[in-house]
Order: structure tokens, then sequence, then C-alpha cells
């Protein structure tokens, strides 16, 4: 993610996110944006009651269950999420790159957590977005410091 925002996706990276990372340390970021925080909501919200809900119920629909978790797993990454955090992206200027930034970074580690809820518990996905925040942070220093 952080070396895909500092090649291909430079050009339209927020300017906020870039002023956040160029002016705070890492540590700073991390307390200050309360990444940890913030991503175990978002587990519970999307992996444990929306993902949930709609695998339950495509289960209930289609009867195929490893079909039904991956559709309700994709759904939940790249349409609920995206509709929850509609602030966020209007905030953002439209362009084709743009659309496909947040595809591959918020999309992708959402079927990503996805997957890991599916086939590990929820702690397994509340482990693994808080470590990608955590790795994260320090990188994009790295790169746009």
């Amino acid at each position: 993610m952080a070396l895909a925002d500092a090649t291909i996706f430079r050009s339209v990276v927020p300017a906020s996110q870039t002023a956040l990372v160029a002016g705070s340390s890492a540590l700073l970021r991390i307390a200050i944006a309360s990444f940890a925080p913030h991503a175990v909501v978002d587990e519970l919200v999307f992996r444990l009651v929306a993902m949930s809900a709609l695998a339950w119920l495509l289960t209930a629909l289609l009867g195929l269950r490893p079909l039904a978790f991956w559709i309700a797993i994709v759904i939940t990454a790249l349409v609920i999420y995206p509709a929850a955090r509609h602030a966020y992206l209007a905030k953002l200027t439209p362009s084709l790159l743009t659309m496909m930034r947040e595809i591959m970074l918020h999309g992708g580690a959402g079927i990503l957590w996805g997957w890991l809820y599916w086939r590990h518990g929820l702690v397994a996905s509340m482990v693994g977005h808080v470590s990608a925040h955590l790795a994260l942070q320090p990188m994009l220093g790295l790169l746009f410091g």
C-alpha cells in the first residue's frame, strides 16, 4: 500500500494525508489517528455485523456457503464500506486513478480482512487490520517524510 501510494498513486494521494505523514512521526500518527481502535470498530461493524448478516442471507437464499461468503466479502469491501465512508470519498478529486487507488487500497484490504474473518475469526481480522496500520505508518514516513 505504501509503495503504491509513493509511486503509482502519488499524484492522487490526498494532500491532507501527505501533510500528516510529512509533519509527524509514525508513533504520533498512530496515537493521534487512533488507528487501532478504528480498525477494531471497522471489523466489528463491517465483518461481524454487515458481512455476517449478508453471508447468512446469501446462504439462506443460495444454499452455497463458500460462494455466499465470497459474495458477502466482496460486497462488504467494495460496496458497503465505501457507502459508509461517503464523506471521506466525497472529499477526493474524482478521477479514474483515484477510484483505482481506493479500490486497490481499501477494497483489497477489506477483501483480505473479510477472508481472515471467514477463515480464522473476528480476532484474526482485527489483528490483521491493526497490524497493517502499525506497519504502514512507519513505511509511509519513509516514503513521504
